[in-house]
């Protein structure tokens, strides 16, 4: 799959890398949507469970920094972990720590799915942007062509940090931004809880 990239891949051509038959493939796997499931639970299977002792915001940000370095080593078999809602016991697990940070951080129950889903699909997010190019310096061209508009006064001014700015720097803001709205998440729903009820008056 690294090798040809998500669009050439297939049983044929995965029995031929391996050497076996096509009918052995589709034994074990079914198909090569089961194949893809397969492969992307093998690339789950490489994100490290974090040390329970450690903080909330530590465990996810290591499990973060894990899925960034699976995407650099295998760029064209990553989109898979974006194709599947789950991909087999590799993700079950890491996901179980993945919420398990969340309720660790105090979030309610009935919001951990959702603000879990979240997170997880926003460094995903940021991973496949990273590696599909999307994070890149812009070049000369994109340069002169924001350059050459006149109703782009804020971009324009941020020219000069864009082309000095790193990868380092867009995903370390973009794990600090996930974290940070957990902690607002967080003490707005203690705020709440902790605020009095006014009674209505009674009626006459």
């Amino acid at each position: 799959m690294e090798r040809g990239g998500l669009e050439g891949f297939g049983l044929r051509c995965a029995a031929r890398a391996i050497g076996c038959d096509v009918a052995t493939l589709s034994y074990h796997f079914g198909s090569k949507e089961g194949l893809e499931r397969a492969i992307a639970d093998r690339l789950q299977s490489e994100v490290a469970a974090p040390k329970p002792d450690l903080t909330w915001q530590t465990r996810l940000t290591a499990m973060a920094r894990s899925y960034r370095q699976i995407a650099k080593r295998y760029p064209n078999a990553f989109p898979l972990l974006l194709r599947f809602w789950s991909t087999g016991p590799g993700e079950m697990q890491i996901c179980e720590e993945w919420y398990r940070a969340h309720f660790d951080a105090g979030l309610r129950e009935a919001d951990i799915a959702a603000v879990g889903f979240a997170t997880y699909a926003a460094i995903l997010g940021a991973c496949a942007g990273e590696i599909g190019g999307l994070l890149n310096r812009p070049s000369a061209e994109a340069l002169s062509e924001v350059e050459g508009q006149s109703d782009l006064p804020i971009t324009k001014k941020l020219l000069p940090a864009f082309t000095h700015l790193s990868k380092d720097e867009v995903f370390d803001a973009a794990i600090a931004i996930l974290i940070s709205g957990i902690e607002s998440q967080v003490a707005r729903q203690r705020l709440q809880e902790h605020k009095p009820r006014t009674r209505r008056p009674k009626s006459p």
